[in-house]
This record gives structure tokens, sequence and C-alpha cells, in this order.
């Protein structure tokens, strides 16, 4: 299934799974350090993000790359938190790594974002 997203002047984005040659079948996430899986579960990151000129992308865990989007701005990535080791020395992050370290890989949450959509 592809879903689309709504972009600046109309455009769409067509988002779903990375391609496989881009999830090697030992990856690890990055920020969580779990299995990646080469399904919906995993989506391509820019530590530098795109708007700032970033150029390199990485697999990751959807949930994890949500979290990411959901704590820090995309100026607060382009100049500090563009490190990993930085990104998980933030607190919020690394409650988050702690809480998501027991999930399966392919743990995603979709009441998380279903909640904060409807205002609670």
């Amino acid at each position: 299934m592809v879903v689309k997203r709504r972009l600046r002047a109309g455009q769409d984005r067509q988002l779903g799974p990375p391609p496989a040659e881009a999830v090697p079948p030992d990856a690890t996430c990055p920020l969580c350090g779990r299995p990646l899986l080469t399904d919906a579960s995993t989506d391509l990151h820019h530590p530098v993000p795109r708007s700032r000129g970033g150029r390199e992308a990485v697999p990751m865990h959807r949930v994890c790359h949500q979290k990411i989007h959901s704590v820090f701005t995309e100026a607060e990535l382009a100049t500090t938190y563009h490190d990993w080791n930085a990104l998980r020395a933030h607190p919020a992050m690394a409650d988050f790594i702690r809480w998501i370290a027991r999930k399966p890989p392919g743990f995603y949450d979709r009441s998380r974002h279903t909640q904060a959509r409807r205002g609670h």
C-alpha cells in the first residue's frame, strides 16, 4: 500500500518502505540499535534535513524516525542533532530509546499519532 502526503504547492510525494537495496540484510537502526526489516516499518532519514542542504539518507525504523521529527526542528537537526551520539544523549530521545528497546523490530504505534491528530 502506498501513502501520499501533501507537500507545498499541491505536490504529492509517495511514502512507503525504502528500496530493498537501501536496507542491508544485517542492518540495525542507527538510533535504537534494533534490527531493521525491509518492510513498511522502515523509513529513510536525512540526518541533515534536505531543506538545510542534507544529502545523506540512512534507513531506520519509522517509529524512531517520527520520534526524531516530533522532538526536534529542522534547524536543530541541521546544527546540533545530526550527530547520532548527540541525538541519543538528548533526555527525550534517551527515554524513547529505553522504551522502544523492548519492542519487536517491526513495532509501529499507530494509536499515538491518531490521538495527536484528534487533539487529545
